[in-house]
Order: structure tokens, then C-alpha cells, then sequence
């Protein structure tokens, strides 16, 4: 008995250090195309990358591409990675030479920095264009159907009828769980419904009144509604144009999402620990979302990747958007503000967010677990 528990006790922490591993690799994955973004923009725009780095600490690999002067490095810690430009973190108030970053014309730059968040943005509607045609949006099934008191009201509905629209427009419960009851209740009586029937698509007309149900100890409910039981989500596949759209979508409600999340810690309706987390906590539920197979790990990538290029946005000290403000102030000015300054600036935020996400780590663990 022993050995037997012992063996599945191994089992199933190796099968977590699997799902730890395919985080670590998702989390690199969003790293590279965040740098990448900066690394393939700058190349274009003609600067000078002494290195591209995937991690921080020392370097486990290093290949020094000659023909590009670059040299490419895989580091020991997998949390971050950078493009180092050349002469990016002078602090010198003297004019920067030709192969300096600051050489170049502030609009330039800025292109550099966003570049990033661009490219995680880019990778999010790609990867969410995928996730749309290959598993679908989930719809709503009609499980049961229920006859309405007054005997007029017919039940146009059947079970096993999928809706995927109410008056014409589609439901979108990926980016809004309650789509479809807040379409409903927008109505009085006549709601056009489409379905999906026997694999046919066909427009309906149902109404809304007031049903009769029995819960399982056979007492009886009355609910005003449109008489059915939805019992499972099932995936309705879309072709790419229609895919696309719903990217689009998706990604624009997570931002609003984002936001609010962010405006309820600060309000206080939200505690830290239940709206924000680290790295660790980052990893921990990519971890979690990578015991649902692919498809789980598809659509966290692309959640994660627009959350990433969001948060990189932010006129936080050491985030690409912090380094567009000082950018768009020298702009303006015509000089920049003291190098020295703006460099303490970036070093001590860069420092205070590692600590931050320390600190959310704990606080996560704490209070959610």
C-alpha cells in the first residue's frame, strides 16, 4: 500500500512539474515575442542591438551573430528578457554618437518602444483568431424546454438547439459569461433567436412570459424567461473574416476588464491579493489552465499576452510606457531631461516592481489560498 501511494504521490508531482514546465515555456514564448517586437523594429529603423537576451542572471548560452554584431544569449532566471540597444542607458549629458539609441529622432524611438506591446497585441489576435476556428465561441444548448402558462405563448425552442445570436446579433459569451441573458432582458415579449438546428442554421421567434419549472424536490417555480434550461456550452467554429472580428473583440473587452480590475484595487472593492499576482502567480495558473489540454493553454497565452502588452503601456518607471513619456517630454522640450536622472528613475522602478511582484506573490498566496 505504501509503495502504491508512494508511486501516485510521484505521479502526479511529476505530472505538475510538466504543467510548471509548459507555463515556463508559454511565459518565454511571450517574452521573445515582446522583444522581438522591439528587436525587429529597431533593426528597421536603423539601430544598433548589442544583444537579445531571453532571461536575466548569467548567461547559460551565448551565440555572437558577427555579420549583425548581435549577440543572442539564453539567461538562467526565465522572467524577463531584453533588447539592449546600443548606448541606450548612457548617462553622459554630452551629444550621443551616430550609434547611440538617443542619436536617433525621438519619434523613432518611440516606434522602438511600443513596439513590444505591439507585437504581444499582434500574437493575442493571431493566436485568439486561431483559438476562434479551431475550438469555437462557446454557445449555449438548450438542455429542457418548458411549457409558458399561458397557453398562447407556443415554445419555438426544441433541446439540443444551439443560439448563437438574439435579434440579429452574435453572442459573445467568451468576452461577456452572461451574454445571453442580458440580450434577453433587453426585450418585452417577440425576441428573434437564431440556432443551430440539426446542423442548419434558422432564425425563430420566441417570446418572453412567464413558465412554470420544478425544482428536484418537486416544488414548483414560476420564472419569467423564455422557457428553456441551458444544460452545456458547446464550441461553434467560425471561419477566419468572422474569427478575426471576434479577436477584436475579445481583446477589447479584456482591456476594459483590465482597467476595471485595476480601478476596483485602488477603490478598495477588490483586495490585492484577489486582482493582481507575481510571476510566481503568473506561472502558478498557467500551471492550473495547462491541465485542460491545448485549448486551455492556447486561449491563456492570448489573455496573458494582451494583459502583457497593457500593463508594458503603463507610465510606470522601467515599462516601455515610462520611457515614452520621458521620450515625448525631450520631444517637446527639444532636450532631454538629465540622462543620470531618468536612468536612477528606471533602475530603482525596475527594482521596485521585482519587489512588487514579490510582495503580490505572498499576498495572493495568503489571502487566496
Amino acid at each position: 500500500m505504501g509503495l502504491i501511494l508512494t508511486a501516485v504521490t510521484f505521479g502526479e508531482v511529476m505530472k505538475w512539474v510538466g504543467y510548471v514546465i509548459v507555463a515556463l515555456l508559454c511565459l518565454m514564448f511571450m517574452i521573445v515575442v515582446h522583444e522581438y517586437g522591439h528587436f525587429i523594429v529597431g533593426k528597421l529603423l536603423g539601430f544598433k542591438i548589442d544583444e537579445f537576451a531571453v532571461g536575466f542572471g548569467p548567461a547559460i548560452v551565448k551565440y555572437n551573430r558577427k555579420k549583425l554584431g548581435i549577440i543572442f544569449s539564453l539567461r538562467c532566471l526565465p522572467l524577463g528578457g531584453y533588447c539592449a540597444f546600443h548606448g541606450e542607458t548612457s548617462t553622459t549629458d554630452e551629444p550621443p554618437k551616430k550609434d547611440d539609441f538617443n542619436y536617433h529622432k525621438p519619434w523613432k524611438r518611440i516606434l522602438v518602444f511600443i513596439a513590444g506591446a505591439g507585437f504581444n497585441l499582434l500574437s493575442a489576435v493571431v493566436l485568439c483568431t486561431i483559438f476562434f476556428m479551431t475550438y469555437g465561441e462557446m454557445m449555449p444548448k438548450v438542455s429542457a424546454v418548458y411549457q409558458f402558462e399561458d397557453s398562447s405563448i407556443e415554445q419555438n425552442l426544441q433541446v439540443g438547439d444551439i443560439i448563437i445570436a438574439v435579434d440579429g446579433k452574435s453572442l459573445y459569451t467568451t468576452s461577456v459569461p452572461n451574454d445571453l441573458v442580458n440580450k434577453i432582458n433587453k426585450f418585452e415579449d417577440n425576441i428573434n433567436v437564431t440556432v443551430i438546428r440539426d446542423g442548419e442554421k434558422i432564425d425563430i421567434i420566441v417570446r418572453r412570459g412567464e413558465y412554470v419549472s420544478q425544482t428536484a424536490e418537486g416544488e414548483t417555480n414560476r420564472v419569467t424567461g423564455i422557457g428553456i434550461m441551458i444544460g452545456e456550452y458547446v464550441g461553434y467554429r467560425f471561419g477566419f473574416v468572422t474569427a478575426l472580428g471576434r479577436s477584436f473583440v475579445f481583446i477589447v473587452k479584456l482591456f476594459g476588464t483590465i482597467f476595471v480590475t485595476i480601478g476596483s484595487v485602488f477603490t478598495g472593492l477588490l483586495g490585492v491579493g484577489e486582482a493582481m499576482g507575481g510571476t510566481v502567480t503568473a506561472i502558478q495558473q498557467m500551471a492550473m489552465v495547462s491541465q485542460l489540454g491545448f485549448r486551455g493553454v492556447l486561449f491563456a497565452v492570448c489573455a496573458l499576452s494582451a494583459n502583457i502588452a497593457i500593463m508594458n503601456l503603463l507610465p510606470i518607471p522601467a515599462l516601455d510606457g515610462s520611457h515614452v513619456v520621458f521620450t515625448l517630454i525631450e520631444w517637446v522640450r527639444g532636450k532631454p531631461i538629465n540622462r543620470k536622472v531618468e536612468n536612477i528613475i528606471h533602475t530603482v522602478g525596475l527594482i521596485s516592481l521585482f519587489l512588487l511582484a514579490i510582495i503580490l506573490d505572498i499576498v495572493h498566496f495568503v489571502t487566496v489560498t
